[in-house]
């Protein structure tokens, strides 16, 4: 752990990456590198400083997600087969249910829609999409422009926390445990330079940061409270004895 955000380096968050991952204990399952990060100083009543960052990373970890495509009729189906995984039509929106609706966001990564049907969209499932970051992407009906647009969406973590209720917190994965631990520590520091810009008081904005597997425990780059603790000054009596910690 660092005692100075500004102290932050590649190989200070090689070495963290490294021990995320191998004090992890293993699953049946490929677990993710995830990073945490805890801000301060910013009131994230005001919409204008909710954190909305998107960063395309140098070394890909994220398969395909399934894919939706809301469209004015089924026909386009035919044409996407490989590239989408479900067409809604428009005539159908109105018409799903809620539990419905909440199925497939939960099941799928991705929502494109032809312009002409995203206000349909936004009335009927905006409530149950937005919150959940799933609201479609306005995309042409053609198979190579969104095959285009797929494949930008695997190389891109997104950085926000206008999920929820606009916690001062943020949750992105940045790899896989199996990759090399100097390829997550790259997409690591890019993500890291591209939050800060983001942040009006940039290290001052930082509370704490963490690198964890999905499944293991935090180990922190960094943490306020702790440096604080571990820098507070020691009071001693007159000939020298240490008396007490000042806390």
């Amino acid at each position: 752990m660092i005692d100075k955000l500004t102290d932050i380096n590649k190989n200070v968050v090689l070495e963290i990456v490294k021990a995320a991952v191998t004090e992890s204990k293993k699953r049946n399952f490929s677990q993710t590198v995830d990073v945490g990060v805890n801000v301060k100083g910013i009131n994230f009543k005001q919409p204008q400083n909710r954190i909305d960052v998107s960063v395309q990373i140098p070394n890909l970890f994220k398969g395909k997600p399934k894919v939706v495509l809301f469209s004015k009729s089924k026909e386009i189906a035919a044409e996407l087969k490989g590239v989408i995984d479900k067409v809604i039509v428009a005539d159908d929106i109105p018409s799903i249910a809620k539990k419905d609706a909440k199925k497939v966001a939960r099941e799928y990564g991705l929502f494109f829609a032809d312009p002409s049907v995203m206000a349909l969209v936004g009335k009927h499932l905006g409530q149950i999409l937005a919150p959940r970051g799933k609201m479609p992407k306005p995309a042409p009906p053609s198979s190579a422009a969104i095959k285009g647009m797929i494949d930008q969406s695997i190389k891109t973590i997104r950085m926000t926390n206008k999920k929820g209720k606009f916690l001062p917190t943020l949750h992105y994965a940045i790899g896989k445990e199996s990759m090399d631990a100097e390829k997550i520590t790259d997409n690591f520091m890019l993500c890291y330079e591209k939050l800060l810009d983001s942040l009006p008081g940039k290290t001052q904005n930082i509370k704490s940061l963490y690198i964890k597997t999905t499944m293991g425990k935090p180990l922190f780059v960094y943490r306020k409270w702790y440096v604080w603790f571990k820098h507070k000054r020691k009071i001693t009596s007159k000939n020298g004895k240490l008396v007490k910690w000042l806390l």
